[in-house]
């Protein structure tokens, strides 16, 4: 990030003196000055508002519910839940990645507090290294997805778009809900087509032991999601849910939070928000320099121009623009790239503000799962000893669903919960049967398990019902009910399909 910043500075001085469309009319070193530091158009820009303002507060909730032992509370909660179901260690770290994630806001962070203890237990259920940790590290970039704590980047977005944080977190409900909707059947099919039967050894027992010790620290969580939802402002959200958990922490020993664990929260929370205020600082400087020079609309006019106004066309090259930015670049820097250059363009083409920027957050977020550069992948990769371009891949190809779902609520808004209740109602529903249909076919598996041509006809057949439109819906659900209708056909025929006990804890 600080050699890209230093790059953009070059630009900006000796810009003149480029050839073609690069140059631009240069600024002199004062200007340059006055531009970057003394106004809110460089530094001190948009990134460090939010930051302030914003983030502040709820990664300091995230530090104390780490400190009272939230994160612990998450894990044990996740294997109470799914410790006795087929591939229940994977299905476990998808569910305390999505919960711990709610509150971390950082994929990284998530892997490698939640990866230390899921990824070892996945790996000795019989998960192989390399999927273990994609599995881990796909999870835990979701959280950065989900309400209703997200990213750094969401209260970034929400200052953007002008409108409150809690209209944003109310938009990606169920994006989020689909996105782990397709992790969590991906690690099902998976599970059942390798025989990964439930698995006795998990550690259920001490998990409940573990709930039973810190079920009280869950009711602060709830308190912030009303608080957000009544409109409070954030800084007085995040005060009163960090005075809740301190509150509720004294209920039991395992979790009372002394002056010495408050202390050492308080310190890892303005830790952490260094860690996101620098980047977005220099991300200021990437922004400032775009839009001084010109580039910004170059860029989109470029976009536009080669995508011939095509919608579509110009989703996907924003895709691809957006995941380079998001290579080795913290989430909050590549989204703000991306909403100077990318969404503008989309806008411009008709598609709603919000869903235009929550377009590139998405894959702002997606782009640390993808390679060659995918940082959550890469660090659960250090944790389960495995390859990292093997893991890298492995995360891409789980993710693939989710990098689907943000091209369905470009063209309907209806999964963004925007709308008639009937037709939200209906594009959630195709849409989570294209999910898991796609999701089928990722992890082969659907009443038995499915020969490659099936695997592929799947994949065709379950992206067109992600898409909201009717006729696609048609043809998409035409084509799924055929491939499960011969899978339970082949299946009931073979006498392999198991009475309903012999699947118990699915």
């Amino acid at each position: 990030l600080a050699v890209i910043a230093v790059l953009f500075i070059v630009y900006i001085l000796f810009g003149p003196y480029l050839p073609g469309g690069l140059a631009h009319r240069g600024l002199s070193l004062m200007r340059f000055i006055d531009l970057q530091v003394l106004s809110t158009q460089g530094i001190f820009g948009t990134p460090i508002s939010a930051s302030a303002h914003m983030v502040f507060y709820f990664v300091l909730v995230g530090a104390f519910l780490e400190r009272s032992g939230a994160g612990k509370l998450f894990v044990d909660l996740a294997y109470c839940l799914t410790g006795r179901a087929w591939g229940g260690a994977g299905k476990a770290s998808v569910i305390s990645s999505a919960l711990f994630g709610t509150v971390s806001g950082s994929a990284v962070a998530n892997v490698l507090v939640d990866g230390i203890v899921t990824i070892p237990l996945m790996k000795r259920s019989g998960f192989k290294p390399p999927l273990a940790a994609a599995i881990e590290a796909t999870a835990s970039t979701g959280g950065q997805l989900a309400p209703p704590i997200m990213g750094a980047a969401a209260f970034i977005l929400a200052d953007i778009v002008g409108i409150g944080y809690a209209s944003v977190a109310f938009a990606a409900i169920m994006p989020a809900f689909l996105y782990y909707l397709s992790l969590f059947a991906v690690v099902d099919c998976h599970a059942r087509r390798v025989g990964m039967r439930p698995d006795p050894s998990l550690p259920v027992a001490e998990s409940l032991a573990g709930l039973r010790e810190r079920w009280h620290l869950i009711p602060p969580l709830f308190l912030m999601i009303y608080l957000i939802m009544s409109h409070y402002s954030l800084m007085v959200t995040g005060g009163i849910t960090t005075l809740a958990i301190i509150a509720v922490s004294w209920m039991r020993v395992a979790t009372r939070m002394n002056l010495k664990a408050v202390f050492e929260a308080v310190v890892a929370g303005a830790r952490t928000t260094a860690d996101v205020a620098i980047p977005s600082a220099v991300a200021g400087i990437i922004v400032g320099t775009l839009v001084e020079t010109g580039m910004a609309l170059t860029l989109q006019r470029w976009l536009l121009d080669v995508a011939g106004n095509s919608l579509m066309i110009t989703l996907f090259g924003a895709m691809l623009l957006t995941i380079i930015f998001g290579m080795g670049m913290p989430t909050a820097a590549a989204y703000l790239v991306s909403a100077i250059l990318v969404a503008p363009a989309l806008q411009e083409l008709g598609v709603p503000a919000l869903a235009a920027h929550l377009f590139v957050f998405y894959f702002a977020i997606l782009s640390m799962v993808t390679p060659p550069v995918a940082l959550a992948a890469y660090a659960a990769a250090g944790i389960s000893g495995s390859n990292l371009w093997t893991t890298g891949w492995n995360a891409f190809v789980i993710a693939i669903p989710g990098f689907l779902i943000p091209y369905a609520f470009v063209f309907d808004q209806g999964i963004l919960l925007q709308g008639g209740a009937l037709h939200i109602a209906q594009v959630v529903t195709t849409a989570s049967i294209g999910v898991l249909g796609l999701s089928a076919a990722i992890g082969g598996y659907a009443f038995g398990p499915l020969a490659w041509p099936l695997r592929v006809a799947l994949f065709c057949f379950s992206p067109l019902l992600i898409d909201p439109g009717i006729i696609t819906d048609l043809i998409g659900g035409a084509g799924m009910a055929l491939v499960f209708g011969y899978q339970i056909w082949r299946y009931k025929l073979a006498g392999r399909i198991k009475a309903p006990a012999a699947t118990s804890g699915s």
